[in-house]
């Protein structure tokens, strides 16, 4: 039957609990509390044991000493035992700058002179002249057969040339010396010749040239002057190189000689030589003249 709700309700009586869960209610406040904590204390006496222990194993040894470090593999070079102090640069006390240095400028570069490699030299002419045992290059004779008449070495190629009269120019039989060949043209052979070719006046003269080249070369000039001065000069057509030679007779006789010109030059090219009259003496025909020429 449901209940009256206008009956009062009796709270029921509670029921009595057993006595060994009364007992087990009293012993739980011990095992919840103590038994954690009597945990934690065992650890931490634990803790301060160990403490305890590592302290008295450090107090009872001494501290060793780092190892030294390796010394570093450069062959024997031992590592230095203390770190020095490395000093900064400072500037000199001087009140006064530092002398500034100037860039000095490469020497000039010297030019290259050909060498002055010509040499004259005057000699007395020998009483006969062989012309073809002395000119092995080339050689040349004046006046054989008239004025303008040159006989030359058949075989020297025209080493030895004259270049044009200045003046009229007249043949001579004056010359003291013979003159004599073998291998000529357009004279074949002479057994000795005394001819010659001679100018007038002061101012006029002969010209040459004859081939220049690294090796040493000797042309021999046989010359005459009667009633004046000659000169000789000769020159390197590459520069650097000249010589000159005089020679001078006051009479009507010709007076003769021979220039011996040594030269040579590096870059070839020729040798000119002028033979001139400088100066006359009286009132006849002063002046130089020309026999012969070797070339060797």
């Amino acid at each position: 039957m449901p209940d009256d709700p206008s009956v009062p309700r009796r709270p029921h009586p509670a029921a009595p609990m057993p006595p060994a869960l009364l007992k087990d209610s009293r012993r739980r406040p011990f095992t919840e509390f103590l038994m954690p904590a009597a945990v934690i204390l065992a650890g931490v006496l634990v803790v301060v044991a160990v403490g305890l222990v590592i302290s008295s194993a450090i107090k009872g040894k001494e501290p060793t000493a780092l190892p030294a470090p390796p010394p570093p593999a450069l062959g024997d070079i031992a590592p230095p035992s203390d770190q020095a102090v490395i000093p900064l640069p400072s500037d000199p006390p001087s009140s006064s700058a530092p002398p500034t240095t100037r860039p000095t400028s490469p020497p000039p570069a010297r030019k290259t002179r050909p060498p002055r490699d010509v040499t004259v030299d005057r000699a007395a002419v020998p009483g006969r002249v062989d012309l073809t045992g002395e000119g092995d290059r080339d050689w040349v004779h004046w006046g054989e057969q008239g004025t303008f008449s040159l006989e030359r070495a058949k075989d020297g190629d025209f080493q030895i040339l004259e270049g044009a009269p200045t003046a009229p120019r007249f043949r001579h039989t004056d010359s003291p010396q013979r003159f004599s060949w073998k291998d000529g043209s357009p004279v074949a052979s002479s057994g000795g010749s005394d001819v010659g070719i001679n100018t007038c006046d002061k101012g006029n003269g002969f010209a040459l040239s004859v081939p220049a080249a690294k090796q040493t070369r000797t042309l021999r000039l046989y010359v005459g002057v009667k009633n004046g001065r000659g000169r000789l000069d000769a020159k390197l057509s590459t520069g650097g190189g000249a010589g000159t030679g005089t020679l001078e007779q006051r009479g009507n006789d010709l007076a003769t000689a021979v220039f011996v010109i040594t030269y040579q030059t590096p870059e070839g090219g020729k040798l000119n030589l002028t033979w001139t009259t400088t100066e006359t003496f009286g009132n006849g025909c002063g002046g130089v003249a020309l026999q012969a020429a070797t070339l060797r």
